[in-house]
């Protein structure tokens, strides 16, 4: 089915029936690769590749912002979308140690993962609120029996408020800095307020592409991947489960709300192809997510529960884990070809 702007052009001439039936061809191969990718493993990521789907830019400045028609393109300024007042309260999940030296702190629908131990803790994300990063993180931890005066600093994968909504009150609260990298910084600054998010925060450190940070016994190393935001960071570390050591690799940024520009979608695919090979060279075997509704992690830790000593780990993907980046590249290149048959306007 052709979208509305491809069918306008067709009729100004602009583009030729040959050239959008190739693009749609090619939108639709890709589309199917990803979902078949993510049948398995990853049906919470296969909405990727969906064809029809609209795809808003929340990266513009708050007041600049619109919403798009069904066809993925912004028409008019009608700012964000307006809040939804039932909305469900999170779902609640009390602090859970993953790994020995892994602990999730958040709720069905974004997380914070504390990394690290006794000697020094990273927290990678900040929740949506300061009240949320007062319960999920600081009381969670407390519920734990966790110091929170173990933590570092504060690594924020990337410049959405429901990552960094409450990161300023936690760096505040706890005396430590917060990372991101300049690209996130600088877009960070440009975003104002949103009532459904704490605000941005205003000062901080900057991490850079191949960076390796140490916090006590612990580090990550610093992969930039853009394409959710220019600066998204996905990070890789080391993992124990008892005497087994693991690796682990994060996605930093999931959805496609950056606007419908094809230019983003291949650098978006680009950065999956990239982690695919990172992660293969550093012998990863456990993919996570900052948004547990997307790779299953409400399931993965209602499995964790009844896991006997010993018995295999569920966070513990292995190769099957790697058809993450079969998903998320084939669904960025599927939405790029989508794009590719309208003209900029």
């Amino acid at each position: 089915m052709k979208s509305h702007l491809t069918a306008l052009a067709l009729a100004a001439g602009l583009i030729t029936q040959e050239t959008a039936a190739q693009d749609l061809s090619k939108a639709e191969e890709f589309a199917a690769r990803g979902v078949a990718a993510a049948l398995n493993d990853y049906p919470g990521y296969a909405s990727l590749c969906n064809l029809e789907t609209r795809i808003r830019n929340v990266n513009l400045p708050r007041d600049q912002r619109a919403r798009p028609s069904a066809d993925g393109h912004a028409h008019g300024d009608q700012g964000s979308r307006p809040q939804r007042k039932d909305r469900p309260a999170p779902l609640r999940i009390p602090p859970t140690q993953v790994f020995d030296n892994l602990w999730f702190l958040g709720m069905a629908s974004t997380t914070t993962w504390l990394y690290g131990t006794e000697d020094g803790y990273v927290l990678i994300d900040g929740l949506n609120t300061d009240a949320e990063a007062q319960e999920y993180v600081l009381d969670g931890m407390t519920e734990a029996g966790l110091d929170t005066s173990a933590i570092k600093a504060i690594l924020v994968t990337h410049g959405h408020g429901d990552h960094y909504g409450g990161a300023d009150y936690l760096s505040e609260t706890l005396g430590v800095e917060i990372l991101m990298t300049q690209e996130d910084w600088d877009l960070v600054a440009t975003l104002g307020d949103h009532p459904r998010f704490g605000p941005p925060p205003a000062k901080g450190g900057t991490v850079q592409d191949g960076e390796v940070l140490r916090f006590g016994t612990s580090e990550i190393q610093i992969h930039v991947t853009p394409g959710h935001t220019p600066g998204t960071v996905s990070p890789v570390f080391e993992l124990f489960d008892g005497d087994t050591r693991h690796a682990a690799m994060l996605w930093g940024g999931t959805g496609f709300n950056f606007g419908p520009d094809p230019e983003i979608f291949r650098s978006y695919a680009a950065s999956a192809q990239k982690m695919r090979r990172i992660s293969k060279n550093m012998g990863v075997d456990v993919f996570l997510s900052g948004h547990p509704g997307r790779d299953g992690t409400v399931h993965l830790l209602d499995t964790l529960k009844d896991r006997t000593p010993g018995g295999p780990h569920p966070f513990v993907r292995g190769a099957s884990g790697y058809a993450l980046f079969d998903v998320l590249e084939n669904c960025a290149l599927a939405q790029a070809a989508r794009f590719e048959a309208v003209p900029s306007e």
